[in-house]
């Protein structure tokens, strides 16, 4: 039976799909390659235009790195551009499988983020080497030395013995759930009084829809995974905010070493609705310009949080 519906439609239910089949917290490699799984998903003809909003919209991003994303399709001559007009399809999806194989399964962030996940599953060894990583998940030894040193740069994995790390044992203790908040507050609040804080209303409003995406998933949806995806891009984006370079990377490299934790102690669904909402009043709080309030909504928010650690393995707060 032919399909004769738009490649709107497609789109539209392709849409869909990804969410039923929980396909926004399936995020196993980097996003030029969930993106071109996701055309021929969708089954797109010749000539379909791709717009960023529908496409970060169907994989859970903000525009920016859809647009990045297209911008390297682009480049390897998968898709056309048009001036003011966007980028388009210049071959059927199907032809794209065979060009996505190319792409690299993990990014080193992609890879780190599995890493932690199999490390607290138990399905890595708890001493591990370069070695198991190349065999365990496929990758290059280029990629895991890569991961591996930066690993061990932030502290995030200890050496063991020469050749071969385990995960600091330190980050996941409830000595360590304390002392990230405790950096934190003494930090992130100070952040939206720095005289070089900008207003980014653009990042605001993608996080902003980010976090209303979330809210509006079934609750059996809010996963600990992704809801520390949004929390953590919602820091980072106040960090950007700041201007502040050593503020972000501080940030940026805070948000990896208690990924551990907020992993294990995924929030409960209550919980996660409370902070979700009290992220959501510190941005509109920043999009109106009263910074002094926004500094002090996440005083209480990471205050709040903190009150909700609990003990090993209890369900805390983000």
């Amino acid at each position: 039976m032919n399909d004769h519906s738009s490649p709107s439609d497609r789109l539209a239910s392709a849409t869909k799909t990804a969410r039923d089949s929980r396909a926004l917290e399936t995020e196993r490699g980097p996003l030029i390659r969930r993106l071109l799984n996701y055309i021929v998903a969708a089954d797109l003809p010749t000539g379909a235009h791709l717009t960023e909003q529908l496409l970060a919209d169907a994989l859970n991003v903000s525009r920016t790195p859809v647009r990045k994303a297209l911008i390297d399709l682009h480049a390897k001559g998968l898709v056309e551009k048009i001036a003011h007009r966007g980028y388009f399809l210049n071959r059927p999806a199907q032809d794209l499988f065979a060009a996505s194989l190319d792409f690299p399964t993990f990014d080193e962030n992609a890879l780190f983020e599995r890493v932690a996940i199999d490390h607290l599953n138990g399905a890595l060894p708890a001493v591990f080497s370069e070695r198991n990583l190349t065999a365990h998940y496929g990758v290059s030894a280029r990629l895991a030395r890569s991961v591996i040193d930066s690993l061990s740069e932030e502290k995030v994995i200890v050496p063991e013995k020469p050749g071969a790390w385990r995960f600091n044992p330190f980050l996941l203790t409830d000595d360590a759930s304390l002392a990230s908040y405790d950096y934190r507050l003494a930090t992130e609040p100070q952040l939206f009084l720095l005289p070089t804080f900008a207003i980014r209303r653009d990042l605001i409003r993608s996080c902003r829809d980010e976090h209303i995406r979330l809210l509006t998933l079934p609750s059996q949806e809010r996963t600990g995974r992704l809801a520390f995806k949004v929390d953590a891009a919602f820091h980072e984006v106040i960090a950007t905010c700041a201007g502040n370079p050593f503020f972000h990377s501080g940030v940026t490299q805070h948000n990896r070493l208690r990924q551990l934790l907020e992993y294990r102690d995924a929030p409960n669904e209550s919980r996660m609705v409370v902070w979700l909402k009290e992220h959501l009043d510190i941005m509109e709080a920043m999009i109106a310009g009263t910074l002094l309030e926004a500094s002090e909504l996440m005083r209480t928010h990471l205050t709040n949080a903190m009150r909700h650690r609990g003990g090993p393995g209890s369900k805390r707060g983000l």
